[in-house]
């Protein structure tokens, strides 16, 4: 491959990724906007979290449980994780090689880190080391389900690194999810994309998933000349030279690979091993990611089944403890709960000034202990004490 198409080949991905980028800080500053008076050229989106796709993978406990989404988490969460599964199925961890942002914003600090460190970038440990530390994402996904479905909220959020980069600026970001962001980024100017390669949990689910699609990274032994330049591009040190077909659940179909094998028929991202339907142009492969991605988030849309936000009137003293949702504002669950919100204040132990506009999700975000699950069980007890 050329310089020409090399260069190309690397800024089709490179686009993709600062569009999406930029279309979820969007989402974000809608929600801080809307929040602070302020008006957007675009539509508000109330709820940053309804489109997380991760949001159905920890939300999924209480699905099958009850039937119930945990608080913040919404319909919208499932069509959107549908249209990651649908773009998996197919052709693998796109998702995480041109769509995520969080990815994104680490390899653009590793491009800091190479000019640095030069040969050395990526290889301050063993490769072995390397492939331990990566069954920690299945660690950390396990993990997460079962706190998320014991505690009813949004446990992962505290050390979230993806909420914490759109939010740091807002306030609104625990010190926690800050310190882990922190050195989320400081690794990736010594490791390429550390939080994907050891500690996602959704990246770990998506690895797994990719397993089943058609369309994989390959190799032909007839032409490759074992030069091993695609191993040494590779950012998850996956070992290409040596496999026929790419099965390890690390490979984020980023196409550095294909795009720096010397041999035009070297290495392909094709449906089978007869390199049946190969996606030669990087452009092509983008939008198609894009389009077959946004396919049920647009049915969804379409259909009016993509609900971001529970916004139901409530009426005094006609809601019991357990009807309580994130959704509801301070002066919501005052109202239905037959109180007055100063005694409502009182009882959860906020400030004073707290706006009654405030919502519950956002009120765990400003104290970390105030989840749906505590504040169900301390008006629980207030109502006990005058009963």
């Amino acid at each position: 491959m050329n310089r020409v198409k090399k260069r190309s080949a690397l800024w089709a991905r490179r686009s993709i990724q600062i569009v999406f980028f930029l279309f979820i800080f969007a989402v974000a500053f809608s929600h801080y906007a809307e929040k602070n008076g302020m008006d957007v050229p675009w539509p508000v989106l109330h709820n940053f979290h309804a489109v997380c796709p991760f949001g159905a993978v920890e939300t999924a406990g209480r699905l099958v449980m009850d039937g119930s989404f945990i608080p913040k988490i919404h319909e919208s969460n499932l069509w959107v994780f549908a249209g990651v599964m649908l773009v998996t199925l197919l052709f693998g961890a796109v998702f995480c090689g041109w769509l995520c942002p969080l990815g994104s914003v680490q390899e653009w600090i590793g491009t800091i880190g190479k000019k640095i460190f030069g040969k050395r970038y990526n290889r301050f440990i063993g490769e072995r080391a390397d492939r331990v530390l990566g069954y920690l994402r299945y660690a950390v996904l396990v993990l997460v389900l079962l706190k998320t479905t014991q505690m009813v909220s949004l446990v992962f959020q505290r050390v979230d690194p993806y909420y914490a980069l759109f939010h740091f600026w807002m306030g609104d970001v625990l010190p926690s999810a800050m310190i882990v962001l922190g050195a989320v980024l400081a690794l990736s100017l010594f490791f390429e994309r550390p939080w994907c390669r050891w500690f996602c949990p959704f990246g770990a689910l998506i690895g797994l998933v990719q397993l089943f699609a058609p369309w994989k990274i390959r190799r032909n032994s007839a032409e490759c000349s074992a030069c091993g330049a695609c191993s040494r591009m590779c950012p998850m040190r996956i070992p290409l030279e040596k496999k026929t077909t790419v099965l390890d659940t690390r490979c984020n179909r980023c196409g550095n690979c294909l795009t720096v094998c010397p041999k035009e028929a070297g290495m392909s991202f094709s449906f089978s091993r007869a390199s049946l339907y190969p996606m030669k142009r990087r452009l092509v492969t983008g939008v198609l990611i894009v389009l077959v991605f946004a396919a049920p988030i647009l049915f969804a849309h379409a259909g009016g089944f993509f609900h971001t936000s529970r916004n139901a009137k409530v009426q005094r003293g006609k809601i019991g403890v357990e009807e309580i949702r994130g959704t509801m504002t301070m002066e919501e669950i005052a109202r239905g709960m037959g109180l007055d919100s100063e005694m409502l204040r009182q009882v959860l132990g906020v400030e004073e000034n707290m706006p009654e506009s405030t919502k519950l999700y956002d009120l765990e975000d400003l104290q970390a202990s105030l989840t749906l699950k505590t504040v169900k069980q301390k008006l629980s007890d207030y109502l006990g004490e005058i009963n």
